[in-house]
């Protein structure tokens, strides 16, 4: 994945991000971050020119992505179509969109220059207002970010520490034997009482005290991984890819369409806006080798799901839904 190589890209970043800069800039949340953004980039099947295929690909839609727009010019004989990161120019149309924008490529001088949309080139926006969707990607890997240190500190609390008293020496040197067998596999030690109960006659007075809770008690672990996966989850649903797997009751026709159809409302948004700039390209461009197709669509469920959601409304069943 590309780092943000210019202030605007930085700001882009940083304004939709925790006012507290310290997980932006931690291992954890830039691996989230780079997990979430690769997951996010797989929601659409792109068609590419042959030049624009592997490493230029990833940078393709980086620009996209992580910047919400690139221009598509004319490289001429050496490139042929070729997209490039640019900035919009000063004009604009009747409906206050850009009319043009500038190459600065410090590569190639022969490219950097204003370029007229329609004309002698086009832009490629994802979204209808040219902003990324990092803020999506950066809101979901500061809550992971967050959680996994709590499933970090989870896992150590959940160690069988315990805190073990003793009345007198004695005590202390029964603890301490009785301590070395456990932490050395022993699965029990037997002792003598008399170690416990000196005083033999009255057996009340015991110089050991074993308390401690359960480890069941303090393992929270568990709870923590599913909250992980819940977010996970809520990010897919928010990206567009569907999800209708691992429920933990069966979904009736209404509720999973309306799943399906919460999940891909912002990616339709993309889709289409990715559609008519395409389109456009093509108008300059003729037979550019250019198209997009979304990856998930609402079939995924299948057949064992559908054959679930029948079962669910059969005659049979005490309460119909439909």
């Amino acid at each position: 994945m590309y780092l943000p190589y210019t202030y605007q890209d930085v700001n882009y970043a940083q304004m939709h991000g925790q006012p507290n800069m310290i997980y932006l800039n931690s291992e954890m949340f830039d691996y989230y971050f780079r997990m979430l953004f690769l997951r996010l980039t797989s929601i659409f099947e792109f068609t590419v020119p042959k030049t624009w295929r592997g490493r230029n690909k990833n940078f393709f839609l980086y620009l996209l992505f992580g910047r919400g727009f690139c221009g598509v010019i004319d490289g001429g004989e050496k490139y042929g179509p070729i997209f490039q990161p640019c900035e919009f120019s000063s004009g604009r149309n009747i409906c206050y969109q850009p009319t043009g924008f500038m190459v600065t490529n410090p590569y190639d001088e022969n490219i950097s220059k204003e370029y007229t949309c329609g004309v002698d080139g086009e832009l490629i926006q994802l979204t209808p207002d040219y902003m990324p969707v990092t803020d999506i990607v950066f809101h979901f890997a500061s809550r992971l970010a967050f959680l996994a240190s709590s499933i970090n500190s989870g896992i150590i609390g959940s160690k069988p520490f315990r805190v073990f008293g003793a009345r007198n020496r004695s005590g202390s040197g029964a603890l301490k034997v009785i301590m070395d067998k456990s932490i050395s596999g022993d699965p029990f030690c037997i002792v003598d009482t008399k170690i416990m109960f000196p005083d033999s006659k009255t057996n009340e007075d015991c110089i050991i005290d074993l308390p401690g809770p359960s480890v069941k008690d303090n393992y929270v672990t568990n709870m923590l991984l599913e909250d992980e996966q819940t977010i996970l989850k809520e990010f897919d649903e928010a990206v567009g890819i569907i999800n209708l797997s691992n429920k933990k009751e069966r979904l009736v026709t209404s509720e999973a369409e309306a799943k399906i159809q919460n999940s891909t409302a912002s990616c339709f948004v993309w889709f289409d806006c990715l559609k008519d700039s395409i389109e456009n390209v093509k108008e300059v461009f003729p037979g550019i080798e250019l198209d997009v197709e979304l990856r998930f669509k609402d079939d995924t469920t299948g057949e064992e799901d559908e054959q679930g959601v029948n079962d669910n409304v059969s005659d049979s069943s005490d309460t119909k839904r439909d």
